[in-house]
């Protein structure tokens, strides 16, 4: 585990509690005096509702950063030479960065595309005629057309959708 806040790192050995949602809260706990300066040095600057960027490590592995304002800074020491202090910040914006850890490859490979049907409208001259030249005249639309299309569609989900059926 890792934390850096209010321009403070803090390394595994000192954190003893990471917990991330609204509220981020990280407690470190020293055993070395001279350590304990040095931290308190730099805690002592620290003022409730200040804003600071924060990164986080968490035991697996996953790795947070964002902003936030200060909640609480809390520090004590007891009779036992031990110290410790706890920041508490209140998160605005964070992003996690697991997701480019785990897609290591940015492109996967593209499949290729399957092969359209084309669906070639032939006029019944042409039909009729193929050497001949097709002349420029639109194609008109006759009954038995679209009786031929109605019968093909029957029983799918578009013909119920769009057309009235003829016995209703």
């Amino acid at each position: 585990m890792y934390a850096r806040l209010c321009n403070i790192e803090i390394l595994s050995s000192y954190v003893s509690e990471v917990s991330v949602g609204d509220l981020l809260t990280v407690e470190a706990l020293v055993t070395n005096p001279l350590d304990w300066q040095h931290f308190y040095e730099k805690i002592s600057t620290i003022k409730k509702g200040d804003r600071t960027d924060f990164m986080v490590v968490t035991q697996e592995g996953d790795r947070l950063q964002g902003m936030g304002n200060i909640v609480e800074v809390d520090r004590w020491s007891d009779h036992h030479g031990r110290y410790g202090f706890k920041v508490k910040i209140s998160v605005k914006k964070q992003k996690s960065l697991t997701d480019r850890r785990i897609r290591a490859p940015r492109k996967a490979p593209q499949q290729a595309p399957l092969e359209k049907k084309k669906l070639e409208i032939t006029p019944p001259a042409a039909a009729a005629a193929p050497q001949q030249a097709v002349s420029a005249e639109p194609y008109t639309i006759n009954t038995e057309d679209v009786a031929s299309f109605r019968e093909m569609l029957k029983g799918s989900l578009a013909m119920d959708m769009d057309m009235p059926s003829s016995s209703a």
